[in-house]
């Protein structure tokens, strides 16, 4: 695709029913993408935009709406799979082809409502699933040396990884903490806002990258967690005398979740701790909380999932001390 120049066709008004065979996709994008912007969440707008800007209208932007065909979006899946990424380096995962893959259906979807296609039911099958990487669970041992780290050099920050690792939040959520979310007297901590960087292109081939810090992702990501005991002397040492600012900074100003996550990995570096992704935390807390006895709907709840289903498929992986439980239960029973 030519540098400058995101949408082959120059956008004009699609006026229902009238010339719908000269519509091509790059065409109806760009309108797609402008009727999106007014329904959606800024964060989404920009996942969209990204899709449409650098995945779809390069491959069906000159293609006329009505000439999309299931077998054609069949192709262009396993193009993603097998050369998709765009730096050239192969093939994306099967999870952000799908992603994709949704984004066209949606956009043909209200095509099809506005009567610019009699039909926009495409069924797009995928090899066979390879194993799902699994996020990396902390050893016991592994976490005690981690929390042992935290302790000997306290600061809102090397605290917020312990926070991460007792309460399941995602490092985003992390970034958006104020100090007035945590209630020390109900031993409660409150789940109200996160922080994430959005990349936008604009339809001139240009694009920026803004700090957002809004509401958590989902409605069910907006939540309330205990505060175990381990965790709230930790906090109290630490608390400001003013909660009005971030968890963080102890500003107004958030901790950008880059900014964040290069603390986390020199802190591990630092302390030669073993390397592993923010994400971790979380799994881990929700993998320890299955292991201590608590329900699935529960840790659900407690980690935002919109189903338990999520929690079981994602996030929770039985080890094999557990298999091996299960196993020798029906020695009792025979």
């Amino acid at each position: 695709m030519a540098s400058g120049c995101i949408f082959y066709d120059s956008p004009q008004k699609i006026k229902i029913g009238d010339g719908m065979s000269s519509v091509t996709y790059s065409n109806w994008a760009a309108q797609w993408l402008t009727r999106k912007e007014q329904l959606v969440k800024e964060s989404t707008f920009s996942a969209y935009s990204n899709i449409v800007v650098n995945h779809l209208v390069p491959h069906f932007g000159r293609v006329g709406l009505q000439d999309i065909t299931e077998e054609l979006i069949q192709s262009f899946a396993f193009h993603l799979l097998r050369d998709g990424r765009l730096d050239g380096a192969g093939g994306m995962c099967e999870r952000s082809t799908r992603d994709i893959i949704v984004v066209l259906k949606n956009s043909l979807r209200d095509a099809m409502k506005l009567k610019l296609l009699p039909s926009a039911e495409f069924e797009i099958q995928y090899p066979n699933k390879q194993d799902r990487l699994k996020i990396k669970v902390i050893a016991k041992s592994e976490q005690q040396k981690l929390v042992q780290a935290v302790y000997l050099a306290l600061s809102p920050r090397s605290v917020g990884i312990m926070l991460a690792l007792y309460t399941g939040l995602r490092i985003g959520e992390v970034c958006g903490l104020k100090w007035s979310d945590i209630d020390f007297e109900n031993k409660m901590l409150h789940v109200n806002r996160t922080v994430q960087r959005v990349y936008r292109k604009t339809l001139d081939g240009k694009g920026k990258s803004q700090i957002i810090v809004g509401p958590p992702k989902t409605r069910s990501s907006r939540r309330e967690i205990p505060i175990s005991a381990i965790l709230l002397p930790v906090l109290k040492r630490i608390a400001p005398e003013t909660s009005d600012v971030f968890f963080l900074s102890g500003t107004e100003k958030c901790v950008e979740v880059r900014t964040y996550r290069t603390f986390f990995d020199d802190f591990l570096k630092k302390n030669q701790l073993e390397n592993i992704n923010f994400h971790a935390l979380r799994h881990t807390f929700a993998t320890r909380c299955i292991e201590a006895g608590g329900d699935c709907k529960t840790v659900s709840e407690l980690l935002g999932h919109s189903s338990v289903n999520m929690t079981l498929n994602l996030y929770v992986h039985p080890q094999i001390e557990q298999k091996r439980r299960c196993v020798e239960l029906l020695s009792e029973i025979f």
